[in-house]
């Protein structure tokens, strides 16, 4: 696995191919994979791609050729389905976040239930694993499911940061804590630290002292980022930020 510095910074690039198929897939531009290589040339050490049930961003061809040609690690998110585990094994990214996904959702609202999906999603995550593919589930930063997903065989465990993000005072401060007690329980227990959704530069400079971080996914904000400034711009800008 390719790792260069103590927390990576992995680029979601989702939103390039949402303008992409804004108009029905019928356009070809902005590409993928252009983005992917300005990313990397940015300083990004990992490409992120969500290849939702009702692809309404990346298609099983972005997955195909990212697959072939990506630089640097590839994490595919997906849900813990037969028909999304089938499509893993095939094209056997470096990692697989499962997360929960619902059609209606705007994005990922929350954690995966690691509890209550547990007889369903370990032999998917055994599977995975015996292809030489790295597991993280997308959770709540919650005491329960930290356990959970130690017991189900994840490598690492990505926390939801998209509550904390938006919470304000009191409210964000608590979240931060339960973060924090989270992360040194997944430690414990010999996992990865990982965290991602809503951040943005001035919630970067914050996420990195998270205890144990080890790495963060972050899409949305870069590609918004982008559009001003370019995205290779932003993305150093917020290596700089992870890494300083």
């Amino acid at each position: 696995m390719k790792r260069k510095s103590s927390i990576r910074l992995g680029v979601n690039i989702d939103h390039v191919a949402t303008l992409r198929q804004v108009r029905g897939g019928t356009t070809s531009y902005p590409s993928v994979y252009q983005m992917v290589l300005k990313s990397i040339k940015g300083g990004a050490e990992q490409i992120t791609i969500h290849l939702r049930e009702d692809r309404r961003h990346i298609q099983l061809h972005d997955l195909q050729l990212l697959a072939k040609k990506c630089p640097v690690d590839l994490n595919l998110e997906m849900a813990a389905t037969p028909e999304m585990v089938k499509i893993a094994n095939k094209y056997k990214p470096e990692w697989v976040c499962l997360v929960p996904e619902k059609r209606a959702e705007l994005t990922t609202e929350g954690g995966l239930n690691v509890i209550k999906g547990f007889r369903k999603m370990a032999p998917m995550i055994e599977k995975l694993q015996m292809r030489g593919i790295e597991i993280s589930l997308f959770i709540a930063p919650d005491l329960e499911q930290v356990e959970a997903s130690y017991k189900i065989g994840a490598d690492a465990v990505e926390f939801h940061t998209g509550h904390w993000v938006l919470y304000k005072g009191l409210k964000k401060e608590k979240e931060w804590k339960r973060m924090i007690v989270a992360a040194n329980r997944a430690h414990e227990l010999g996992m990865r630290v990982h965290a991602g959704h809503g951040l943005d530069y001035s919630h970067a400079k914050l996420i990195k002292k998270l205890p144990h971080l080890r790495e963060v996914n972050i899409g949305h904000a870069l590609i918004c980022y982008g559009l001003e400034n370019g995205l290779e711009a932003a993305v150093k800008k917020m290596t700089t930020i992870i890494r300083g």
